[in-house]
Order: structure tokens, then sequence, then C-alpha cells
């Protein structure tokens, strides 16, 4: 007697089992910030996501800082990308940045770089100066955090920002996106992965007074992305990347005068990760740079405005289902051995009709 053919039920789920098993169980992609866009507030939160490789997504204002020993671990000159003036930017921005000078230059407009990387100490004595601290207290606290940045909280620390001036500027002024430098700048920077983190008429929202000078990098992907969206660099990524959990934001700060201690706030849930980035650039970082959080931070010296460190965001992990596996995973393995199983009980049918 010829035998029947198998049941196509019984092939779909050796498929869709053996298909499943080769399914990372990793971590999702991006996920939705906490919202709504917390209020300018003076805080000292760690913020999450701020390993070196989530270098596009890393919030950095008012609430949240990168911590005293934060430091990118690939920093190189921004003359080696033809940028005149001097500074540290960090590799994965090199490439775009070398771009954009290249067609600046190209423009009549070549760019030149005031301020770039600034470490936690170098942001303190700038801010203390512009605070005007005088061994006991500030005199122009309330001023300088709307145009200086607190030790910790700056753009700078993350590498990626860069105050430029045109050639012959003397200082950074207000009106530089009148310039042809600046308004170049303020019309094109985005196409290379640049973005102006605090545009004019957005105290409100960045906190910061206008500063059509100071342009941070995201990758142009992202960096499309918000330019589209009409959102600043600080509201899109509180709304699509920021991990921080709101109850813990909502706490009081600490006194602002004396040394605070940044607090580990992350929500227990995967770190998003960027979307890859259309340029080169985000895939430069050098062998054996750290993919993780920076190093272990130390206790900060007793100068007013100089956190020290808080307990490291614990790591999450994949949600785990059937045999201890991740949830695709276990399901693939389920689906592949029931489907096995019955493909032997339908041979094993097959031989005993035979025999009888």
């Amino acid at each position: 007697m010829r035998r029947p053919p198998a049941p196509r039920a019984f092939l779909l789920a050796v498929v869709l089992g053996l298909g499943m098993l080769g399914t990372p169980g990793g971590g999702p992609g991006p996920v939705a910030g906490v919202g709504p866009l917390p209020e300018c507030r003076l805080d000292d939160i760690l913020t999450e996501p701020r390993g070196y490789d989530d270098w596009a997504i890393t919030q950095v204002d008012w609430i949240l800082t990168l911590g005293r020993d934060y430091r990118p671990p690939d920093l190189v000159n921004v003359r080696d990308a033809g940028v005149r003036g001097s500074g540290l930017i960090r590799k994965v921005a090199f490439d775009d940045l070398e771009a954009m000078a290249a067609a600046a230059e190209k423009n009549g407009t070549p760019l030149v770089s005031w301020s770039a990387f600034r470490g936690y100490n170098q942001q303190l004595k700038l801010f203390n100066g512009y605070a005007g601290w005088n061994g006991e207290r500030y005199t122009n606290f309330d001023g300088a955090v709307t145009f200086s940045a607190r030790p910790g909280h700056s753009e700078h620390q993350t590498g990626l920002t860069i105050d430029f001036v045109g050639v012959g500027d003397t200082g950074l002024t207000s009106n530089w996106e009148v310039t042809p430098t600046g308004g170049w700048m303020a019309r094109n920077a985005w196409k290379y992965g640049w973005l102006m983190s605090y545009p004019q008429g957005k105290k409100g929202v960045t906190c910061y007074r206008y500063e059509p000078w100071h342009y941070r990098y995201v990758g142009r992907d992202l960096a499309a992305k918000i330019h589209d969206s009409g959102l600043t660099i600080r509201e899109y990524l509180w709304a699509h990347y920021t991990q921080v959990d709101p109850a813990c934001v909502a706490l009081p700060p600490p006194p602002l005068q004396t040394p605070g201690t940044p607090r580990s706030c992350a929500l227990a849930a995967p770190t998003p990760t960027p979307e890859p980035q259309s340029t080169a650039a985000s895939t430069t970082e050098p062998t054996g740079a750290p993919s993780s959080l920076p190093p272990a931070e130390t206790p900060a010296a007793s100068v007013p405005g100089s956190p020290t460190s808080g307990p490291a965001a614990t790591p999450s992990t994949a949600p785990t289902g059937v045999l201890g596996q991740a949830l695709p995973i276990g399901v693939g393995v389920v689906l592949a051995v029931a489907a096995l199983l019955a493909f032997w009980l339908w041979r094993s049918s097959g031989r005993a009709r035979r025999r009888w």
C-alpha cells in the first residue's frame, strides 16, 4: 500500500521550529524613552545609557550626568580631520567631521574649533570661574548654569561636541548664525551628523541659552531624524532613548554648593542601541575600546559641584522562557521537538499498517 504524504502541519512545524532556533535572543532595538520631557531642574542622576558604544543616544543635561570618570577611549585631534584650531574629538565622529570640514572649506567658510573635548576637571574649573566661586560660595551660580554646564553635565565631556568659530573670529558670539560660516553650519551641519544643541528660542526645553556655535555629533541617520522632527537633541533623546526612572528623577536634588553623589536610576529594561549609522564613522572604534560602561568612578575631591560615584547601573538581560533560554529560542526548541515526535509517530504507524 502506498504511504500517505506527511501532514503539512508536521512539515510546517519543523520549518518554524528550526527557523526559530536560529533567531537571536538578544535585547530589543530602540525603545520609547520615559517621557514626558522633565522640566529644567538641577540634579545629579547618572545618565542611562552611558556606555561608550551608546555615544549617539547618551543624554546629558541639567538633570543627567556622565559622572566624574567618563572619558572616551578614542580621542583624536580635530586638525587631522581638516578643522583648524585645536581640540580632541572621538574617532567615531572623525569621518563625518572630515567630510563636513571639506565641504565648508569648498564653500569658502572653513571651520575652526574653539573648544572640543573637555574632561570633568577642566569643566569644573571653567564652571567655577563663570559661577564666581570664591572659596566659600558662588556669587553668580544662577546665571552661570544658563550658559555653562556643571562638571559631569557637559556635552563636551562626551567627546562629540565642538564649539565652532570662523576664520578671523576672536570668540564666541551670539550672532554667529548670521555670519557666513555660522549660517552654512546652521543649514548644512545636520547632513553630516552634527546638530546645534541649543537653538534659538528653545531655552525652555534645553535649559541653556541660545548657542549657535555649539554642535554635537549623533551620526547622520539620527541627525536626519532629529532634524526632520523639529525637536532638539534633548527632546528627542528623552522621548526615544533615555532610560531613567521618572520616580527617581522626581526626587529632590542634592545641595548645589556641596559635593554631591550621582544616583543610579536606570530602568530595569535592556539598554537601547542606536540604529545603524549610514557612515563608516560609526564602525571605527579602535580595537579594544570598551563597549560597556566607563570605568568605576573614584571619589571626587572636596570641591563644590563635584559629584562622587554612584552605584553602577545593573545590566539587564533578555527575558528568559522555555528551557531557561531567551523566549524565541525556547519556543523554537519546543516546536522542533514536537514536530520530530509527531513525525516519528507517523512513520511508526505507517510501518504498523504495512506489517498488518
